[in-house]
């Protein structure tokens, strides 16, 4: 399998913790989004979609989004397992990352990208003002919203890690960096980050 990939970013790191935790190595292609390669034709007819990682499998089948990458690795090496050995374990992963997107990582990519990050996008994706400061807030809401959930278990989906918590963990701590802090006051979260920073792979995968 080839991963097309790339040094710098979140989600690219995410899949580097992926592919470790599974003990698996794919080939790697690098593709340079700093000069736009990813937003090129050769690249685009791999993936149409244009973002990084995407994975290729030795079927020709390309799949291009962190959690379907996740769940397509399970298929193929169930160990560890990363999205539930249950039907209703793997239903409340998916549950997670679904709510996790809608209310977390997609609005803190718009605060990025619409903010701190427009000179990095401005040439990628079409900019609007008034955008960034709201959809910031709408994060904040959807953390506040996630904490008190995570009363009495370890980790998002309960007491085993999933790949919810790696995407949490490396998307969260990203944006923190980026105008966006984790409000110390969730404390749940702000536990749960550093138990995962604390975990050899997760914390220790650059």
């Amino acid at each position: 399998m080839k991963l097309y990939t790339s040094p710098i970013g979140p989600s690219p790191h995410i899949a580097r913790i992926l592919f470790a935790l599974k003990d698996i190595d794919p080939q790697i292609v690098e593709v340079d989004m700093l000069a736009l390669e990813n937003r090129q034709d050769d690249y685009l007819r791999i993936n149409p979609a244009g973002q990084l990682p995407c994975l290729v499998t030795d079927d020709g089948v390309t799949i291009a989004e962190l959690s379907a990458i996740a769940e397509y690795l399970d298929e193929i090496k169930p160990d560890p397992v990363l999205t539930g050995e249950t039907a209703a374990e793997r239903g409340m992963t998916r549950m997670r990352m679904r709510q996790c997107d809608f209310l977390i990582f997609a609005p803190m990519v718009l605060g990025y990208r619409h903010g701190e990050g427009r000179k990095f996008f401005g040439p990628r994706i079409t900019l609007h003002d008034g955008i960034s400061e709201p959809a910031k807030t709408i994060a904040q809401e959807g953390l506040a919203w996630l904490d008190p959930l995570l009363d009495g278990q370890s980790f998002i989906c309960g007491d085993k890690l999933t790949y919810v918590d790696i995407i949490f963990f490396v998307t969260v701590g990203f944006f923190a960096q980026q105008g966006q802090p984790l409000d110390p006051s969730l404390e749940n979260l702000a536990q749960l980050m550093a138990r995962l920073e604390a975990h050899d792979i997760v914390g220790g995968t650059a």
